[in-house]
């Protein structure tokens, strides 16, 4: 096993004498080492290796129960610790690396008169970035104090600064004053330009500079003015609200519909309102961040089912169904990361068949998936089977907002128990009354559905064309392009922005850092040329960074 690669950790100190590690593993003889380095919290150690009687494979992350340190007659007992990674590089020796867990290194006490340099007030306490290395997910190899809850906060506006001077650093790009595809950024690029083709944008069809959809939320601010004033059971009702529920729910053939302020909103408030102590969820690994902390905020037990995975599925519920009263299955339409599909009816049949309510999040496949574009559930022909669907607006309408449409019942519970429903603001009359005409707009006119289509297919064809193996039948307007390496990721990006192109580079948490990733979205608006022109770079930035497609 080889060194955790550290883009961030606690200061190091040299030392200027000899000090020993002495450590008493679980089994086997007591082990003493040299300390190389050390740190509050850890300790770089070597070994003479034909000394250490210790299998360090299976040792890493145990803990050892016993250890001390030893300087000239004065030794320091450190109390457990644990083996975090090792090195074998010369055949003789083992270095080591430990984090303890009783004690702190004594920095700036037992061993201060011996570290290589003086130590200032609080010294120790800092932590140092390697900015070739520093990514999100080296921050959460740090540990942080048990007396300060800002500490954290403190540590990580050190490695936020340094991460910002970066190539690594992707994020915060300001848009000028621009509109649909072709954006400008505060950042200038070549010859400088400050206009980018927008291959990360929501707003699939181009509806939020739609002159109809803009007059719709002027007429509404007119009328009402800049805010909802309210909650929706207080005074952010108005008859907007009204109209866009019984638009949703007539579009979807359910019953009703309830309007949050946001998607995210809406995964929390459902399945948080819905489920107590004795009901079960059974999601997809890979739904989105809300719902896992929508289930997180309920009372009720979740289990989660390989990605797309109907027999596991099936696995589940045919060993723990019976444990619980009420038992939910939870999908997405498309998922957000890779631009794939749910087997939405095979997921219903097994449902049913266990005797399961199902709740489908339908925020990136409204607008892009079925005959009309009303999702997955439209696709498969499942609309009256599945129980919950949920949506947003952003997609479709380039607004703001979700949904969640079900029988009556239903929604009149969640209009109650639905905290983030009843607790929250409700969106402005101004985009209720916007949202309502871009969806009218989008449900009348099918050429813009075709016309996404037509790009997501040329789009696909392109990456083909170069290389990039997206499968035959994607239809989603979330186009993923696997990099895998962060650092990579963000010199391809430095190219994209030098000619002309504004795309979504996504990195851990949102997914692993090995499958870091380009999220192309494609929009009804681009033109093929746009999109030829960015699969042409794309092959350029290759070449470019010396990047070939696994």
């Amino acid at each position: 096993m080889s060194e955790t690669i550290l883009g961030i950790r606690h200061k190091r100190y040299k030392l200027c004498e000899k000090v020993y590690l002495t450590i008493t593993p679980t089994i086997g003889h007591e082990i003493v080492g040299v300390i190389d380095n050390c740190s509050i919290y850890g300790i770089g150690v070597t070994i003479e290796k034909k000394k250490a009687s210790l299998d360090w494979e299976s040792e890493v992350n145990n803990i050892i129960p016993a250890s001390s340190i030893k300087w000239g007659d004065k030794e320091y007992n450190l109390g457990r610790i644990v083996l975090r990674y090792f090195l074998q590089s010369d055949p003789n020796k083992v270095y080591a690396g430990f984090s303890v867990i009783d004690y702190k290194v004594p920095i700036s006490g037992f061993l201060s008169a011996i570290i290589d340099r003086p130590l200032s007030k609080n010294d120790c306490l800092d932590i140092e970035v390697n900015k070739e290395k520093c990514r999100v997910a080296s921050f959460t190899q740090i540990n942080f104090s048990n007396v300060d809850i800002f500490d954290r906060c403190r540590k990580f506006e050190l490695f936020y600064k340094e991460w910002k001077k970066t190539p690594q650093y992707l994020y915060e790009e300001i848009r000028m004053p621009s509109k649909d595809v072709r954006i400008n950024l505060s950042r200038n690029r070549k010859k400088n330009r400050n206009d980018y083709i927008s291959m990360g944008s929501n707003d699939y069809y181009g509806l939020a500079f739609n002159e109809e959809v803009v007059d719709a939320a002027k007429n509404a601010m007119d009328l009402y003015g800049f805010g909802s004033t309210g909650s929706p059971l207080t005074t952010g009702l108005t008859k907007y609200h009204e109209e866009l529920t019984d638009y949703i729910s007539s579009l979807f053939n359910k019953e009703a519909a309830l309007l949050y302020n946001s998607g995210y909103s809406v995964n929390l408030g459902v399945l948080q309102g819905l489920a107590n102590a004795q009901d079960l969820f059974i999601a997809d690994k890979l739904c989105h961040a809300s719902i896992y902390d929508g289930m997180n905020l309920s009372q009720a037990t979740y289990r989660v089912f390989k990605h797309n995975n109907t027999d596991h599925l099936e696995d589940i519920l045919t060993n723990i169904r019976k444990k619980y009263v009420g038992t939910m299955v939870i999908s997405e339409g498309i998922f957000s990361m890779d631009g794939d599909v749910t087997p939405i009816d095979k997921i219903v049949a097994v449902a049913k068949k266990h005797k399961c309510r199902t709740f489908i999040d339908e925020a990136h496949s409204f607008g892009v998936l079925g005959k009309n574009g009303l999702g997955v559930c439209e696709k498969y022909s499942v609309l009256d089977d599945v129980d919950l669907i949920m949506g947003t607006f952003s997609k479709v309408c380039g607004s703001i907002g979700g949904f969640i449409a079900s029988n009556r019942e239903v929604i009149n519970w969640l209009r109650w128990y639905s905290r983030a429903h009843m607790f929250s603001v409700s969106i402005p009359p101004s985009t209720a009354a916007a949202t309502l005409k871009a969806l009218k707009i989008f449900n009348e006119d099918k050429s813009y559905l075709h016309k996404l289509k037509e790009n997501i297919y040329h789009f696909c064809n392109g990456l083909r064309d170069i290389g990039y193996n997206i499968a035959e039948d994607h239809e989603s307007s979330v186009c993923p392009v696997i990099i895998g390496d962060e650092k990579k990721l963000g010199e391809m990006n430095k190219i994209f922005l030098e000619e002309g192109i504004f795309v979504t580079p996504i990195i851990y948490p949102a997914v692993k850092s090995e499958d870091c990733r380009f999220r192309f979205t494609i929009m009804a608006s681009h033109s093929l040329s746009d999109l030829d022109y960015v699969i042409n770079v794309l092959r350029e930035t290759m070449l470019k960074t010396n990047f070939t497609f696994k």
